[in-house]
């Protein structure tokens, strides 16, 4: 069934068996299809397609933010709203016909063209989108020769987020004012008569008289400014400029992505409300209806809750905008409702419902952000012509190179669904999720970034990603404020580094990389454990006791620590810093004692009975393989075995608990585990893996019921990019690839077919792609390898006893014997094809 495996199919006849409702609709569409943007042979990058708007955000110098440090609080809602004054003067040659001024950013404003109101409203605060754009036609204000425009601006609500960039955390925090005005209606863009820019006069106080054109400004100081709204990657994170859809010209997209439509795969839901709709399928992939899809109301505006409506379904979630092209003779309001699941869509969207206002034969977007559902409402104009409704794919365009196939297809399908997943997070840089956050964070990275390396060989978003985590020297705080973070930021560049072998990258971090671990001993006590010194986040999964400051979140944190130093002193000596590498490498020691002594269950001789916890011990080294049986007895054992479990784990650190599972020894239970976990998120419908999840969670409504982030409910992500783990699993503990030295200079191959009969798969490396092909041969494993030029691979062959061969091409070769016999090892080191079996 090569790449015919439709998603859903296994869903429906699983869940049907059991009597269950199905939680998200199936989809069928092919695997190699289920990435809409992966067969695209041609692209255009936005950076040929589109030119940066001029227009700036702008502020009062006096509460402009002032430091780029790290900081995750942010403002309260009704912190900081005193008014703030804007003033600009500009000239016109003449006065057009129709003149539209847009105002982004505040909560509430006042705008004034030559002294007389223009414009005055208050945004609804319970709205999910911080930012909100504010038209008027300002025709009848202005003059020919000098203007004056004057606004008093209250900050806006701004966004939750994460912040190590100055201008990041002003946009987020709601300290931002954007002003264009055009001289044409509204929604149809054209050149500028005006913006803002840092050349306005901005200040905390104004005196009587303000708004007024005679107004004396020469005392108040300039503004400040963060650059033009698309200048810069740090002002496209956070779900921040969501609310700029309706900013004439506005993309919000970084230069080296690029768009592809995508139509819709149904259209339902579909109701006339006081009006008419015709011809919706016209709208669908591969429609053969005759007509254009119309929406006839019966008045020019329509109340929203008798308004026609249509849902699209496009068959998988995916990141884009909804695109409207009109073919209508005068302007159309829309309302527009995004869903990952159609409950969402239906119930709660993340985004809140937002207008839309599509000019006459002309086009619009709507949000940015990651949806499979969209609920579109007509709510104005009369009769409405659309020659389509699509959405606007935006991704990264980047090759799959790695690739895994076995006799089982449903692991095809997660490991698919998990690529698709990592690739849905590479946007404006890798995000932990395109819905929500869409922002970086260090730990969904350690795990979406090794299946990046294991399907893309990307170095531009990984580089560009971790750089800006880390942040610029000197280094005082934790990456993400989380001191399990910065741990996770040195084991995820070892991943990087491994995998491409850039030393100059390496060497960039050189500096950073010992403060990052000096500051990171500032918060261990004179035990040398963990002691959260500085009063950062501990968080090490959305699990009772793993999330704040409590014992076994700071035992976690410990552990993470000792696999952070470990492959510290590893990079420290790839770079040649022998004497920081051997201070570090005593500092590992201490930390490796202090756990020992300080953490461990003495009756059990295991940390503790929680799943992660002991998952980082066994990968951290903390615990030694003579511990590993008591450890698998007092936690480890029980993965996949208990039906209702109150200490809820993610995907996220599910990744390190199978991965530990197999370093013990135990991948057939991994891979048991993998089936209910990751195939349980197949089997109701998923075609992209979910923030939180567990196989016993209520299944009629699967969105509303999942659990993370300290909730639950519809804003749960179902595209996360920490849940893609299970793709890089597959091909490190059944292809058994695992890269060893610089750029897969050395190699460890571990194959391991558990219970299947065949597996093959391919991991891109700087050198070529290594391929293993894995076959059942009676008690034999028969391995195919293509090793690439410059790898030396260590290849760990089953073999049905300690006094067995290994013949490579068919000549008995030279061998170690490895894990009590059961395994023999070979060394290769040079390219080309080899067939490898046991006699």
């Amino acid at each position: 069934m090569k790449n015919k495996f439709w998603l859903g199919i296994g869903a429906a006849a699983v869940l049907s068996s059991l009597g269950m409702a199905q939680a998200l609709k199936p989809t069928e569409i092919p695997i190699d299809q289920l990435d809409p943007t992966r067969n695209l042979a041609q692209f255009q990058l936005e950076s040929a397609t589109h030119k940066p708007l001029p227009e700036e955000y702008i502020w009062t110098q006096q509460d402009a933010v002032k430091s780029d440090a790290i900081s995750y609080e942010g403002l309260e809602q009704n912190d900081d709203i005193q008014p703030h004054y804007f003033r600009h003067t500009f000239d016109l040659r003449s006065v057009p016909q129709s003149a539209t001024l847009y105002i982004a950013g505040p909560r509430s404003l006042r705008a004034y063209l030559n002294g007389q109101l223009v414009n005055q409203v208050q945004q609804n605060l319970d709205a999910p989108i911080g930012i909100k754009v504010y038209t008027a036609d300002v025709s009848h204000a202005l003059r020919a020769g000098q203007n004056v425009i004057a606004i008093e601006a209250v900050r806006g609500s701004g966004v939750p987020a994460f912040n190590n960039s100055r201008i990041t955390a002003q946009l987020t925090s709601g300290r931002i004012l954007a002003v264009k005005l055009i001289g044409a209606e509204r929604g149809v863009d054209g050149p500028a008569l005006l913006i803002s820019n840092k050349e306005w006069k901005a200040s905390l106080h104004a005196d009587e008289g303000w708004q007024n054109a005679g107004f004396d400004d020469a005392s108040w100081p300039a503004a400040d400014s963060l650059g033009p709204i698309e200048s810069s990657i740090d002002l496209l994170q956070w779900n921040a400029d969501a609310g700029m859809y309706d900013w004439p010209g506005y993309d919000g997209i970084s230069p080296f992505l690029a768009q592809a439509p995508l139509l819709p795969a149904t259209v339902e839901h579909v109701y006339g409300g006081v009006g008419t709709i015709r011809n919706a399928d016209a709208l669908k992939a591969g429609s053969s209806s005759g007509g254009e899809f119309t929406v006839d109301l019966p008045a020019p505006q329509v109340e929203n809750t008798n308004s026609p409506q249509i849902m699209l379904d496009f068959g998988r979630n995916a990141n884009g905008r909804l695109h409207f092209v009109s073919d209508s003779d005068s302007p159309a309001t829309v309302t527009v409702q995004y869903g990952e699941s159609e409950a969402e869509a239906l119930k709660q969207p993340y985004l809140g419902e937002n207008a839309l206002y599509i000019p006459a034969h002309g086009s619009a977007y709507a949000p940015k952000s990651t949806f499979r559902y969209a609920i579109v409402r007509f709510i104005g104009g009369q009769k409405l012509r659309f020659k389509s409704i699509e959405d606007d794919l935006i991704y990264y365009p980047v090759k799959y190179q790695g690739f895994f196939e076995s006799s089982d297809p449903k692991l095809n399908l997660m490991w698919a669904i998990g690529a698709y997943t990592a690739h849905l997070c590479m946007q404006d840089d890798i995000w932990d999720a395109p819905k929500r956050d869409r922002g970086r964070w260090m730990g969904d990275l350690d795990v979406s970034g090794r299946t990046i390396n294991d399907v893309f060989g990307d170095r531009f978003l990984m580089e560009d990603t971790l750089e800006r985590l880390m942040g610029p020297a000197p280094v005082r705080q934790h990456v993400n404020g989380i001191a399990g973070y910065s741990a996770f930021w040195i084991t995820g560049e070892t991943e990087y580094y491994r995998h491409m072998g850039s030393k100059q990258q390496l060497m960039s971090f050189h500096e950073r990389l010992v403060q990052l671990m000096h500051y990171m001993e500032t918060e261990l006590d004179s035990r040398n454990l963990y002691a959260n010194n500085h009063k950062s986040w501990p968080f090490v999964d959305w699990s009772p006791e793993l999330n704040g400051d409590t014992p076994e979140a700071r035992r976690g944190t410990q552990l993470e620590f000792i696999a952070a130093f470990a492959q510290g002193v590893y990079l420290l000596n790839e770079m040649g810093d022998k004497e920081n590498a051997q201070v570090f490498a005593k500092k590992l020691d201490d930390l490796k004692t202090a756990a020992r002594e300080y953490l461990l269950d003495k009756q059990s001789d295991s940390y503790g009975d929680r799943w992660q916890v002991n998952a980082m011990a066994v990968l951290s080294g903390a615990a030694d393989p003579s511990q590993y049986g008591e450890i698998w007895k007092a936690a480890l054992s029980t993965v996949g075995k208990i039906k209702y479990n109150a200490l809820i784990i993610t995907p996220y650190y599910n990744y390190y608990v199978i991965s530990a599972m197999a370093e013990m020894g135990h991948r057939a239970e991994a891979l048991d585990w993998i089936r209910q976990y990751w195939g349980g998120m197949v089997d109701e419908g998923a075609t992209s893996f979910w923030e939180g999840y567990d196989p016993s969670w209520y299944k009629d409504d699967a969105h509303g019921s999942l659990q993370a982030d300290n909730m639950s409910g519809y804003r749960v992500s179902l595209a996360h990019g920490w849940s893609s783990g299970v793709t890089s699993w597959l091909m490190e503990e059944v292809l058994g690839i695992h890269a060893t030295g610089a750029g897969f200079s050395t190699v460890d191959i571990r194959p391991d077919l558990i219970d299947l009969a065949w597996a093959k798969g391919g991991e891109p490396t700087p050198r070529g792609l290594l391929n293993v092909s894995l076959k059942k041969e009676g008690q034999n494993t028969a391995i195919s390898l293509d090793l690439p030029p410059g790898t030396e691979a260590h290849v760990s062959v089953p073999v049905p006893s300690a006094n067995a061969q290994v013949a490579v091409n068919g000549q008995r070769t030279q061998s170690e014997a490895a894990e009590n016999g059961s395994r023999a090892i070979v060394t290769i080191r040079q390219a080309g094809h080899y067939e490898i079996a046991a006699q």
